[in-house]
């Protein structure tokens, strides 16, 4: 940061200023604009001063702040050269120096240099030349407050500069403006200071340079120097900064740049669950001995974070309750034994809370009767009479979401009874259930409370009254409101399924086709074909499976209608060949706790037809077969 002039203070306020006052660095010295290209390099009348080091109005040794620009210009256009300075700490002691000061200049490229007679012992010098050609000026001051204190006073000087007269005006077509620092802060006991500076184009153009700025309560600007300077007051924001070069006989050139006004830090904002990063913001140009982050939390208590030198700071995984928390740092630097602290703004962390519900319902159910074979998911022998119970919990594993209320549901069937349903292990008065129109019903419990309890479980007691093969599908849900009763979603437990089953032994007979057949099939084995997957298609349904018998008989011969067909039907069992005939034929069994197999092919049986060696009569031929499935002895 960089300051055109200091103010003197006593010594117990030095004192307060040495122990709060901002980081320092190294500070280069700074002109309106960039020095002219010029190949020629001039012998100065003096040693150019090295550049003083400090910030916010403390530094370590006294020098130029600003120093003068080359400039060029034609005849009789005046061109104004500007300077500033700032002062040591040992030299603001001195309550009564000031700065005197002596300009020089040179018409032989620095072999000779003369003090300028006319206004050469002020701080800023208006020049204009009465012919072409090339002046350097060098300028030197002095800072003491008496005569003889002069004498031994150190003398400092500028760079050397040019002013060079052309013989017409050379117009500005662009401009390019930056600014030593883009970022200066608020808060400090002394205003924080840059300087803006303008290229033109062409580089030699001779137009006068101006400044402004579009926020003077944020910072002002010098129009001349274009020195920024911040406001003290914790105004925060962005100016944009114009330089304005007016051009003798053209339109002007105006180009611009912003610089940040600020404490240090800028808020925040990230989701939930982000981590956020505090960055340090100005150019301190040295390392600073201690950087020491803070958190204030919403309660107001503040805790150190962090303890190093990192100009950043990166927050954990955010939750709920950082919202709103503050951060800042203390920083420290020591130049020259003298220890010097900035303490940023606390900037704001805004944290993008997820409110949206995350609902997890977990459900499994239970033939209280015969659970055999049953899965949590899925019941497969629900007969008539049986005791069922579907139990789970619901959870909002988002503790921030904005769901409120929530209204339970769980469709069955519209036959079930003996029901009871439990909300958190208590009993639950639903009402009528509501109808869907398919025959089913929807249980429901309203207004179950999830602001102050985020997890709730339930359970449905019933009686089965389904006496019928019926699969049936079903799951819990949840309807989720927020505070103001808006609806939110509807939330879903897994699938469940319920096969009602009649307790029976049902069997399906399919039709066996052997196709056209000729002499040429005498004394083969034909084997038929079903129209369906099995000769016998079995489903048995019963809890209690007792041993079973499977006979097969043929009720007459192959017949087309006037006549018997001489061949022979057997039931082929994996190579087993048994004929049929009018009489029963046991072709498989099972034993107790047995389910009754399906009759076909995937188990390797099949009915085969043999044709007799006599005369055959073409036509159709068919004959019937009972099968018949009865209870072992």
């Amino acid at each position: 940061m960089l300051v055109k002039k200091i103010s003197r203070w006593v010594l117990s306020t030095l004192t307060v200023m040495l122990t709060i006052g901002g980081m320092v660095w190294g500070l280069e010295t700074m002109a309106t604009s960039v020095q002219a290209d010029e190949t020629t390099t001039p012998t100065p009348h003096g040693t150019p001063s090295a550049p003083p080091i400090g910030s916010f109005g403390i530094y370590m040794n006294t020098g130029y702040s600003l120093q003068p620009t080359s400039q060029y210009t034609f005849v009789n256009n005046p061109k104004k050269l500007t300077t500033a300075t700032v002062h040591s700490v040992l030299d603001n002691i001195n309550l009564f120096g000031k700065d005197y000061f002596t300009w020089y200049q040179s018409t032989d490229n620095g072999a000779t240099w003369q003090a300028v007679t006319t206004n050469g012992t002020s701080q800023d010098l208006t020049v204009t030349p009465t012919e072409t050609g090339t002046t350097y000026y060098q300028q030197s001051f002095k800072y003491y407050s008496t005569p003889i204190a002069g004498l031994t006073a150190p003398t400092y000087y500028s760079n050397v500069v040019f002013v060079k007269t052309l013989p017409s005006a050379v117009s500005a077509t662009g401009l390019n403006v930056t600014t030593k620092d883009n970022y200066l802060y608020n808060n400090q006991s002394t205003a924080a200071t840059t300087y803006a500076t303008a290229t033109p184009t062409p580089a030699n153009a001779t137009g006068n340079l101006t400044w402004s700025i579009d926020n003077n309560n944020l910072a002002t600007i010098n129009p001349t120097t274009g020195e920024i300077t911040a406001n003290k007051d914790n105004k925060s924001g962005t100016v944009k900064v114009t330089g304005t070069m007016t051009n003798d006989k053209t339109d002007s050139i105006s180009a611009s740049t912003t610089v940040d006004i600020g404490g240090g830090l800028d808020d925040q904002t990230v989701d939930q669950g982000k981590t956020a990063t505090f960055s340090i913001r100005g150019d301190f140009g040295t390392t600073p001995d201690s950087i020491v982050w803070h958190k204030v939390d919403t309660n107001n208590k503040d805790t150190v974070v962090s303890d190093g030198t990192s100009t950043t700071y990166t927050t954990p995984a955010t939750t709920a309750a950082d919202d709103k928390a503050k951060y800042y740092a203390v920083i420290k630097a020591t130049v020259d034994s003298n220890s010097n602290t900035i303490t940023t703004n606390q900037a704001t962390l805004n944290v993008h809370i997820d409110r949206t519900p995350k609902v997890i319902i977990t459900s499994k159910m239970e033939n209280l009767t015969n659970n055999d074979g049953n899965t949590d998911h899925e019941l497969t022998n629900v007969m008539a009479g049986d005791q069922v119970k579907i139990s789970g919990t619901m959870n909002d594993e988002n503790g921030d979401s904005n769901l409120a209320k929530g209204t339970f549901s769980l469709t069955m069937p519209g036959d079930i009874s003996n029901t009871t349903l439990y909300i958190d292990g208590k009993q639950y008065n639903y009402g009528m259930p509501v109808p869907d129109g398919n025959g089913n019903a929807a249980i429901t419990a309203k207004d179950i409370d999830f602001t102050s309890q985020k997890q709730h479980t339930f359970e449905l007691d019933f009686t089965s009254n389904t006496a019928t093969n019926t699969p049936f599908t079903t799951n819990a849900q949840l309807l989720g409101t927020d505070s103001s009763g808006n609806r939110l979603d509807t939330y879903n437990g897994e699938k469940l399924t319920i096969n009602f089953v009649d307790g029976l032994l049902h069997a399906d007979a399919s039709n066996v086709d052997f196709g056209t057949l000729t002499y040429a099939d005498v004394g083969d084995q034909i084997t038929g074909s079903t129209d369906g997957d099995y000769l016998l298609k079995v489903t048995d349904n019963r809890r209690d499976k007792n041993a079973q018998i499977i006979t097969l008989r043929q009720n007459s011969p192959f017949n087309n209608g006037g006549h018997d067909l001489a061949a022979t039907l057997s039931f082929d069992n994996n190579g087993k060949i048994t004929p049929l005939n009018t009489a029963d034929q046991e072709i498989a069994s099972t034993r107790d706790d047995m389910t009754v197999p399906s009759i076909g092919p995937d188990n390797g049986q099949s009915l085969k037809l043999q044709l007799a060696n006599a005369p055959i009569q073409v036509g159709n031929y068919v004959t019937t077969l009972d099968w018949t499935i009865t209870s072992a002895p």
